[in-house]
């Protein structure tokens, strides 16, 4: 430290050799006065870390959070094929013959037979005419079942019927090759053609086999064996490439409408579920402000109408600078209601993913805002480590209390009377449990968020510490360089003084060499008889000169 503040300061005297002193000293004096503000500064916050807020306001406020959170989630939990399968709970077998009587099926069906009765009516499948008095069908590409089971169709809310009956996905084939389809996709039936064939070829072997064995004439025989022949080559018929062109021709058209249609919905539910939380978290804030606003008004020993109206401003005034927080809460849940409507399959299979799935997206928006935030750029990591473990706490705490409020639905569902519905909302039941589930995750998370608060105030308090301890530091340096400095001017002004009067000195001795000059000129040319008179004066004026050289 010596050997650095002397480097110093020889540094500094270097730098003032060339400049003024004084201007030096000025921006040290500037320096230093900096120096001692910023410590008051650093104390000033370091005063301020105290022991986070009392765990009882912790634990209020946690509740009051998860409350308002579990109600936003409850509300929006709902995919819209878990949606679609409420109002319209119908099986398979309730909707399979409601298809083929559909007007769009019955007119199709209707110019189908126009065309075979016209005969120009074409087989789509294997490309050959189809006589008139050959059985046609008129199938379905895509079947009426595999449209029943698509969960994008439940998500898009469109019907089975509609999509089934569309033009694309009608085409003509001959009845044996149809019921042979069945329910098979085209690509499936395609797919498994070789080993189908040689099932059917054998089939159609013992079928005649035992027509041959039998006690029918050999007229009947053949006529038997004629038409299960004639059945198996149509079944055989069947052109791989144009079952699966009629196959890409209808998928495409279904899964246009499926796309198109569920992108609307998925829009307008992730719209409506952002307004909803947005609505319900500021509803709650807007509770918490006033009740925290009546409890000051309460406590305070003077009470008047004008007190409770400063303390009712004061609270609109904080419910007013939150507003940005209901705008994030509303675009976490639009960006959860996209994301499960995404993976809707999935997520339909478990009823609260999908608030669980907005939950953790709002954990996570939260934990990025706060890694980007420029103030929390220079804070330690350990303190950005605890940052982010309190953002992903109050996740898992909500998480928790999601399913937790489930449980305590299904046994409150048992109790008579809590099955009365309340609109919005849901069963008495549900809104108890979602109660009860907040008021335990709240605890909980209160008790932990608390722990972590004491932990990072502690780190906080430490890095105060080593600020001030290099402030002081600091200001320790400049001192000393301050006192070099000054202690480096005097020495100069000894020196710029005697440095004055040695010249001071011999301008004088000059001056006077000068004098003594120009008078023993003169005596010179005065002449001889006054030589003796000269002679006395010029060497009393010599010893004066040898005097004055000796004082100077």
């Amino acid at each position: 430290m010596a050997n650095k503040n002397a480097n110093q300061s020889m540094e500094i005297y270097n730098i003032e050799a060339e400049f003024d002193f004084e201007v030096m000293e000025g921006v040290l004096s500037k320096q230093l006065e900096e120096s001692f503000s910023d410590l008051e500064l650093v104390e000033k916050d370091r005063a301020t870390i105290s022991n986070p807020d009392s765990l009882g306001k912790v634990v209020l406020d946690e509740v009051w959070k998860q409350f308002g959170n579990q109600i936003g989630l409850d509300m929006t939990n709902e995919t819209l094929i878990q949606k679609y399968d409420r109002e319209y709970p119908e099986q398979y077998k309730d909707i399979a013959d409601s298809v083929m009587i559909d007007k769009r099926y019955k007119d199709a069906n209707k110019a189908m037979k126009e065309q075979q009765k016209a005969g120009i009516l074409k087989d789509e499948y294997t490309g050959r005419d189809l006589r008139p008095n050959e059985k046609a069908n008129l199938d379905h590409v895509v079947s009426r079942k595999e449209l029943f089971e698509n969960q994008r169709r439940k998500q898009a809310n469109l019907d089975v019927s509609g999509l089934a009956n569309k033009e694309e996905n009608l085409k003509p084939t001959n009845e044996n090759l149809n019921k042979s389809k069945k329910e098979k996709s085209n690509k499936e039936y395609v797919k498994t053609r070789e080993a189908r064939e040689k099932l059917l070829i054998e089939e159609n072997g013992k079928a005649n086999k035992k027509v041959d064995e039998s006690n029918m004439s050999d007229v009947d025989k053949r006529l038997i064996k004629e038409k299960n022949d004639r059945y198996l080559n149509n079944k055989l018929a069947a052109d791989d490439d144009l079952m699966m062109q009629a196959d890409k021709e209808a998928r495409k058209a279904i899964n246009k409408d499926i796309r198109v249609n569920a992108a609307k919905e998925v829009g307008k539910k992730a719209g409506k579920d952002a307004l909803k939380t947005m609505a319900i978290s500021a509803l709650f804030t807007l509770l918490k402000e006033i009740m925290n606003g009546l409890i000051r008004f309460l406590k305070a020993k003077s009470k008047s109408f004008n007190g409770f109206l400063s303390e009712m401003r004061d609270s609109m005034k904080s419910f007013f600078t939150k507003i940005i927080s209901f705008v994030q809460k509303g675009a976490s849940t639009l960006i959860g209601t996209i994301v499960s409507e995404i993976l809707g399959p999935i997520v339909s299979l478990f009823k609260k993913l999908a608030s669980l799935i907005k939950q953790g997206i709002s954990s996570v928006r939260d934990a990025v805002n706060y890694l980007r935030d420029k103030k929390n750029k220079s804070k330690p990591f350990t303190v950005k480590v605890a940052q982010i473990g309190k953002i992903i706490t109050v996740g898992l705490v909500g998480g928790s209390a999601i399913f937790l409020g489930e449980v305590f639905e299904k046994f409150l569902l048992t109790i008579p009377g809590m099955q009365i519905e309340i609109p919005l909302i849901g069963t008495l039941a549900n809104m108890i449990g979602l109660f009860l589930s907040s008021l335990v995750s709240g605890l909980v998370g209160a008790i932990m968020l608390n722990l972590i608060d004491k932990f990072i105030a502690k780190k906080i308090k430490e890095e105060k510490d080593q600020q001030i301890i290099g402030k002081k530091n600091g200001i320790m340096n400049l001192q000393q360089v301050q006192l070099t400095v000054a202690e480096d001017r005097v020495v100069a002004l000894k020196e710029n003084a005697m440095s004055k009067i040695s010249e001071n000195h011999a301008l004088a001795k000059d001056i006077m060499q000068q004098s003594l000059n120009k008078i023993f000129d003169d005596n010179h040319a005065s002449g001889s008889k006054n030589k003796n008179t000269i002679t006395k004066n010029q060497s009393e004026l010599l010893q004066m000169q040898k005097d004055l050289e000796g004082l100077l």
